[in-house]
């Protein structure tokens, strides 16, 4: 790979992955900071606003896969079609988040809530959420089902011992949209759904461009090089970690919340780059996993779960009070 190829795709990477994100957020901070106010879980004002950086970095993922590509198959394997993919996504779950953020009431919440009003014959800002990021989903996962290694050479209609690519793809996209149903949750205290993005999409990073690369270089530059995996993994580091950059001060510091349009967006990218990768075993158990997670929740409090655990506590309040204590106003 020719230096200033690197060099080009780790200075986009920090433009468009962290540099405009931290920069349009630090200039809408004015404009968000009137907007009407909260009450967050210690009964503080806070303003929901901070997801608008999922709206600006999904224009700029969309931006970068297209950017990758034109440097051609050096790069363009599990950058290009990750990115691509990614921006898209992200910007219809800002969307339904959005949107119940501003119209939602909440007196229908957990899958029970929104599903009941639903036999009423009555759909939740919510309800349309879980539906809309669930649809938007699946047409991902069949994306992936022709680079991913849970979907390679699965024919499209059934098999004797596989469910197919349709049936491979509803499995995924379910595991995909519970990945951001599960952020959603986590939302409760400052800094939370931001740790455990991170996390996730670590863990996609990783997935992503290990499980992906072959397929996803052959898929996109037939015969092409292989794509430097280092450079994906940093790249794809960097990209995906902007967001938690441009919003962290501000969500630790109890000055401002994600809202649904945030934490939705983040589970769902997540979501994305940790299925993207899995071989197919790996893909049953992690839909088990985060169906476990979300199912949990519907009786148990994640937030006295954490509570009860010295070591999961002591994680969770990281950063928190030092931010806190930063921003706080003089007496």
């Amino acid at each position: 790979m020719k230096p200033e190829t690197a060099a080009f795709a780790l200075f986009g990477a920090l433009v468009l992955g962290v540099g405009i994100p931290w920069l349009g957020i630090r200039m809408l901070m004015p404009s968000l900071e009137k907007a009407s106010k909260v009450k967050n879980y210690r009964g503080r004002d806070v303003f929901l606003g901070l997801g608008i950086v999922w709206l600006i970095w999904a224009g700029c993922a969309i931006v970068a896969g297209a950017g990758v590509s034109w440097l051609g198959p050096e790069l363009a394997g599990s950058m290009v079609v990750a990115l691509t993919l990614a921006g898209p996504f992200a910007l219809v779950a800002f969307s339904l988040g959005a949107a119940d953020d501003i119209y939602g009431t909440g007196d229908s919440r957990g899958f029970r809530g929104h599903l009941a009003a639903l036999r009423r014959g009555r759909l939740t800002t919510g309800g349309m959420k879980l539906f809309g990021v669930s649809l938007a989903a699946f047409v991902v996962a069949l994306v992936l089902s022709a680079i991913s290694p849970w979907g390679v050479g699965v024919p499209i209609s059934g098999g004797a011992a596989l469910l197919g690519a349709v049936g491979l793809a509803l499995v995924a996209g379910a595991a995909i949209a519970l990945t951001s149903n599960l952020v959603n949750l986590t939302d409760l205290r400052p800094g939370r759904a931001l740790k455990v993005y991170s996390v996730l999409a670590l863990a996609g990073v990783f997935s992503a461009v290990l499980g992906l690369g072959p397929q996803a270089t052959e898929f996109v530059e037939p015969g092409g090089e292989q794509a430097t995996l280092v450079l994906d993994l940093v790249v794809l580091t960097i990209f995906l970690l902007g967001p938690v950059l441009a919003v962290w001060r501000y969500d630790v510091g109890e000055i401002a919340m994600l809202g649904d349009a945030g934490a939705n967006p983040m589970g769902a990218v997540a979501g994305m780059f940790v299925v993207a990768g899995l071989p197919r075993w790996g893909l049953f158990l992690y839909l088990g996993l985060v169906l476990a997670l979300n199912l949990v929740s519907e009786r148990h409090s994640f937030s006295s779960v954490i509570a009860g655990n010295r070591v999961l506590s002591w994680l969770d309040g990281l950063g928190r009070e030092l931010e806190s204590c930063e921003n706080a106003p003089p007496e």
